[in-house]
């Protein structure tokens, strides 16, 4: 059902903005009033990547009056291949930077904010409060949840998209909506997927077009709700399957925790544990959403590096690393250096004396050979996702003597090797 228009009209439409909002102000739907209305509309774009490119883009290019771009990383090269608001000459730049750039040259007529931070739960209230709808272009489940849960307690619209390899998702999120249309994030997922080092965009892939096409579907539905038109994603969400050259639309009502039968799309989740520690915030706050606000560190493909890492005793620090590489080549240490990336990661870049065994060929024959149970085995990744995974698996296989490397091969570029290239 139609929905009544998020935000008010705004002032009248200069001549300029009439001449370049006009094929759009031709729909029936939109008018002159709902230009206006997109006119006083403020949106809130978290991640400035291969979700969030598009999503920016076609904001602007509407006509939206605010569009605040929340992110606290560099662009890559390995990013513009999906990334397409950063162009080459960007490359080493904050993206917000590099991304309200984009925009503000494509239409001088909107006002854009740059947010260059971690969105966690210190600042999240804040940030969503300030906006009318809220767009997560973010690629990490921690992080999603974190902002799915702000917008609840504020009464925020969220739109939610994800992508991998050829896939993607699309689907609105609003704890507030009318008519039993409410739903969030915890309805989808009940509880946290479970983490899998090898499903990330750096080791699995992701073809750009499938975020270019599930953005543009995320932008279109920001704009149904700012002006209250077309049938919002609302209990509903849109499956791309682009191998297929398929959209499925798939139903899903309350979650479990509200009482009823939620509907999977099939792809995906599993259920973990508990992924938080929650305390509830505010009176007459609905859903599992209200749970939150005490998780202490967020996922290394958004901070950089696993902040619970940092204390354990399982793991060393890059410099540690290189210490004892210093060590070992002067006699003084023995242990092997382990690469559990994939083979096309490991020749983009490299740590001197490491030897390569995909985290998926760590139990092999081959791999003993390498790493034979008796020895000290040191294992790095890209970040430390897959080397905590691998450092637990030998653990359980029987090897005693196993660490992995803070931040990965990420962090020793940052802090060892800058000449090297980051991805």
């Amino acid at each position: 059902m139609t929905l009544q228009a998020l935000v008010s009209p705004g002032p009248e439409l200069t001549r300029a903005e009439l001449l370049r909002y006009s094929r759009q102000i031709a729909l029936p739907q939109i008018g002159l009033e709902g230009q206006r209305r997109l006119k006083d509309a403020r949106v809130l774009v978290i991640g400035a990547g291969g979700l969030g490119s598009p999503v920016l883009q076609y904001l602007a290019a509407a006509g939206v009056g605010v569009i605040g771009i929340a992110d606290h990383d560099t662009v890559e090269t390995s990013n513009l291949q999906r990334q397409t608001i950063h162009p080459d000459a960007s490359v080493g730049l904050r993206k917000t930077a590099s991304a309200a750039a984009a925009v503000r040259a494509q239409n001088p007529l909107v006002e854009v904010i740059e947010h260059d931070a971690l969105v966690d739960p210190s600042n999240v209230l804040e940030l969503v409060s300030e906006y009318d709808v809220v767009v997560d272009g973010t690629d990490d489940f921690g992080v999603q949840y974190v902002i799915d849960a702000a917008c609840t307690l504020v009464g925020k619209p969220l739109v939610w998209g994800s992508v991998l390899r050829f896939d993607g998702q699309v689907t609105v999120f609003w704890a507030t909506a009318p008519d039993g249309l409410d739903r969030t994030l915890d309805d989808l997922y009940p509880e946290q997927p479970d983490a899998d080092p090898a499903a990330t965009c750096s080791v699995a892939g992701v073809l750009g077009p499938v975020c270019a096409a599930i953005g543009a579907v995320m932008a279109a539905e920001t704009l149904k709700l700012i002006g209250g038109y077309g049938e919002p994603l609302l209990g509903r969400m849109l499956v791309l399957d682009a191998l297929d050259g398929t959209w499925r639309d798939v139903p899903f009502g309350p979650g479990p925790s509200r009482g009823s039968t939620m509907a999977r799309s099939g792809k995906g989740a599993k259920n973990v544990g508990e992924p938080y520690s929650f305390a509830q915030q505010g009176a007459g706050s609905a859903g599992p959403a209200t749970k939150l606000f005490e998780r202490e560190t967020m996922n290394d493909s958004i901070t950089g590096a696993a902040g619970a890492a940092g204390a354990s005793s399982d793991s060393i620090s890059v410099t540690e690393l290189q210490q004892l590489l210093a060590a070992r080549e002067a006699g003084e240490a023995d242990f092997v250096l382990v690469d559990v990336r994939e083979p096309h990661e490991h020749a983009l870049v490299s740590i001197d004396g490491a030897e390569l065994v995909p985290l998926g060929q760590i139990l092999t024959d081959a791999a003993r050979e390498i790493l034979p149970p008796q020895e000290k085995v040191i294992v790095h990744c890209h970040h430390d996702g897959r080397s905590q995974h691998a450092a637990a698996t030998l653990k359980r296989a029987g090897w005693e003597d196993v660490v992995f490397v803070r931040g990965g091969i990420d962090a020793w570029v940052q802090d060892v090797e800058p000449d090297k290239p980051r991805y």
